[in-house]
């Protein structure tokens, strides 16, 4: 079963919740899915450089710069691999 939790999202105006999602399968176990306003958005994971790298879909409804993007990789990190 998929690991699922929310994280803000720092903002100028005020944060920003979004809903991680785990992946089940083991291919995958290290890619992360973005959810904002309950749609999915995009994927996040850890490049072999330690560098959490954010893809967002085509029709992507959050926008995040470098700074938002690590952010949310550090929180991932503490909640999915300190458990």
């Amino acid at each position: 079963m998929a690991n699922t939790f929310e994280i803000d999202i720092p903002k100028k105006d005020h944060p920003i919740a979004v809903i991680v999602q785990s992946r089940d399968d083991a291919d995958s176990a290290n890619v992360f899915d973005l959810f904002y306003c309950d749609q999915l958005c995009g994927c996040i994971f850890k490049n072999e450089h330690n560098i959490w790298i954010y893809e967002p879909h085509a029709h992507a409804g959050l926008l995040l710069d470098a700074e938002q993007i690590q952010h949310l990789g550090k929180e991932i990190g503490e909640r999915s691999y300190n458990i």
